[in-house]
C-alpha cells in the first residue's frame, strides 16, 4: 500500500489487500482440511482444526473490515456500550480467571504435548482479554470525561 494514497484511493488499496489476504485464508482453510483428511493422528488433526477455525474467523473479520470501509461504517454509541458494559466486565473477569487457571495447569504439567496446547490456550485467552481491553479504550474515547 502506498503511503501517499489519499482518501478513496487509500480505501481501494486497503480493500484490495484485504481481499488478497482473504484468498490466503481460504487457501489455509482448504489445505488444513486436506491435511486432516490425510491423517488419523489426533494431535495433527487438532492443530489443523485450530488453524482452520482461526482462518475462518480471520476471513470473517477481514470481511467486516472490507464492509466497514465500503458499505457499512462502524458505529458504537455510548448507549449501546452502556447496555452491555456490566456483562463485558463480568466476562473479562472470567477471561482473567481462565488465564490464571491455564497458567497454573501449565506450571504443573510435565508433558510436552499438553504444555504446548496449554500455551496455545493461554495465548488465545490472553487475546480475548486484550480484545475486551480494546472495548475499554472505545469506552474511554466515547466518554472522555469518565
Amino acid at each position: 500500500m502506498t503511503t501517499s494514497a489519499k482518501g478513496p484511493e487509500r480505501v481501494s488499496e486497503m480493500v484490495g489487500l484485504l481481499r488478497k489476504w482473504q484468498a490466503l485464508e481460504r487457501d489455509a482453510i482448504e489445505t488444513t482440511a486436506e491435511i486432516m483428511e490425510k491423517t488419523n493422528n489426533p494431535l495433527i488433526r487438532q492443530f489443523m482444526e485450530i488453524i482452520r477455525n482461526d482462518s475462518v474467523q480471520h476471513h470473517r473479520v477481514q470481511q467486516f473490515l472490507i464492509d466497514s470501509l465500503t458499505t457499512t461504517p462502524v458505529q458504537l454509541t455510548p448507549e449501546e456500550l452502556a447496555e452491555v458494559w456490566d456483562a463485558i466486565e463480568a466476562h473479562d473477569q472470567v477471561e482473567r480467571e481462565t488465564i490464571a487457571l491455564a497458567k497454573q495447569l501449565k506450571e504443573e504439567c510435565r508433558f510436552f504435548v499438553q504444555r504446548s496446547l496449554l500455551d496455545y490456550l493461554i495465548v488465545d485467552e490472553e487475546k480475548h482479554d486484550q480484545i475486551l481491553g480494546q472495548l475499554e479504550e472505545f469506552k474511554k474515547n466515547l466518554y472522555p470525561y469518565a
